[in-house]
């Protein structure tokens, strides 16, 4: 039987390699791939192309779950605010994309694991806002460039993020400079840093796998990292055998 497939949208960068200068790609981070092999599934990789803003559906109709990537700063004007000086340049042309696809998955309850940027764009899906810049005197979530910052999280009782991570605090890596302005409707928080940061946000639906953290949980692998993703493979199993693809249990 096969794995269950999980859609990623790519990102479009200039790189310059061989005897190549300038030249556009489309590409995603290897460790999420990884991330989703080692959980049990199948990453398959769509690029942003501006057509599928009007129709999303091509893409969820080949997978069984979403997953959500980091990246660059979303665009402010798509939720209605005006750039922070300090946001770095991203692609809008994703946003618009991946946001549409956001949107459809949350409505055909396509499983979902949204990271870092991902976070952000599930509670802009949903009506949300973002705090553009936070204030870390202490550097809690972003240091240097480059580099992923070790802190603790707490997930909040009675949450899907808790009965993934347990109750007790457990240490991830982030690097980010933005969070959570207003809640989006049908959102819940997940779980909190020690300085009241949001980290986590859940779908209140039972019936629909809907988790978004703040933290890299793919640079965590042989911690607590991976059972994010077993979690969302797990989900995407289950939603592929209703419609008779996989096996329940073929992913582990």
């Amino acid at each position: 039987m096969r794995r269950p497939t999980i859609g990623l949208l790519g990102d479009r960068r200039t790189a310059s390699f061989g005897a190549w200068s300038d030249v556009e790609l489309c590409f995603v981070w290897q460790h999420y791939v990884d991330a989703v092999a080692v959980a049990g599934g199948a990453a398959v990789t769509f690029p942003p192309d501006t057509w599928l803003e009007s129709d999303p559906g091509s893409v969820l109709d080949l997978v069984d779950g979403l997953l959500l990537t980091g990246g660059r700063d979303i665009d402010a004007r798509i939720y209605g605010a005006e750039p922070h000086e300090l946001n770095e340049l991203g692609d809008a042309g994703r946003d618009r994309v991946e946001l549409a696809l956001a949107r459809a998955a949350l409505d055909r309850a396509v499983p979902i694991l949204g990271i870092c940027r991902g976070m952000q764009l599930l509670n802009i899906a949903r009506g949300g806002g973002i705090e553009q810049h936070l204030d870390d005197p202490g550097s809690a979530h972003r240091a240097e460039p480059g580099a992923f910052v070790p802190h603790d999280v707490s997930a909040e009782a009675g949450s899907t993020v808790a009965s993934i991570l347990g109750q007790d605090p457990v240490e991830v890596r982030s690097h980010h400079h933005q969070g959570l302005g207003t809640l989006g409707a049908g959102l819940a928080v997940g779980a909190r840093s020690p300085d009241g940061l949001v980290e986590a946000i859940e779908g209140v639906d039972p019936d629909a796998f809907c988790v978004a953290v703040l933290w890299h949980p793919e640079e965590d692998l042989e911690g607590g990292g991976l059972a994010l993703y077993r979690a969302l493979v797990e989900a995407a199993t289950v939603r592929a055998a209703r419609a008779g693809d996989v096996e329940v249990g073929s992913s582990s």
